[in-house]
């Protein structure tokens, strides 16, 4: 939904073409699930709500989050036990010590890129953040599939955890024009946690992030 103002902003630009569905499959023809694809060249600003990266069942919800420059984020537990959340990542290095609850203030990602996040109690827990530059970015869903408001010939950019090459890798896809468009790519299987939630989701291209 927090997308929902700017696609309609851009769907009413001269020239534009109506939405591509796009379906992200695996070489086992799975879909891959929060896979991130990033429109360059459609500028998005910066939504003034707080996004959210929960920590449920020892497990960071969502397991990808995408926001935009300047956003912020607030980490709440709902678990009945502490967690301590930490990222090393170059685009944002925090810490927030062992804490349960939604007392913790909210944090400000100001810095475009990816930023995993770790608890240092359960070293098993592990979440993304896309930090978007201020573009249009979009995450696949349980059946692999986003729509995207592009037209014939734009390159977008998508992002996997699973991609073979590194969790900096982004690959370049080229919107052919067709309302529906398939990519199948070959992957790492999916981590055992995401499997257990349901989640079916190193890269192709060159590395566009840096942690």
């Amino acid at each position: 939904m927090r997308y929902l103002i700017a696609l309609m902003l851009f769907l009413s630009l001269p020239n534009a073409w109506a939405e591509v569905t796009l379906t992200v499959l695996d070489q086992d023809n799975l879909p891959v699930a929060d896979a991130v694809i990033t429109v360059p060249n459609q500028s998005m600003s910066t939504p003034d709500k707080i996004a959210v990266m929960d920590q449920i069942d020892e497990s960071f919800v969502p397991r990808v989050l995408v926001v935009q420059k300047g956003q912020y984020v607030s980490f709440p537990n709902s678990d009945d036990i502490r967690h301590h959340v930490y990222s090393f990542s170059k685009p944002k290095s925090f810490e927030i010590k062992l804490y349960k609850g939604t007392e913790i203030a909210p944090i400000l990602f100001d810095e475009p890129g990816l930023v995993v996040l770790g608890c240092n109690i359960h070293d098993d827990m592990i979440g993304y953040i896309i930090v978007a530059d201020n573009a249009l970015a979009f995450k696949t869903d349980e059946n692999g599939q986003v729509n995207l408001p592009v037209k014939k010939g734009d390159t977008v950019s998508l992002w996997t955890e699973r991609t073979l090459q590194g969790i900096n890798a982004a690959l370049p896809i080229t919107i052919t024009g067709e309302e529906e468009q398939r990519i199948t790519m070959e992957l790492l299987p999916p981590p055992l946690d995401m499997m257990d939630h349901g989640s079916m989701t190193k890269g192709f291209g060159k590395s566009k992030w840096s942690y």
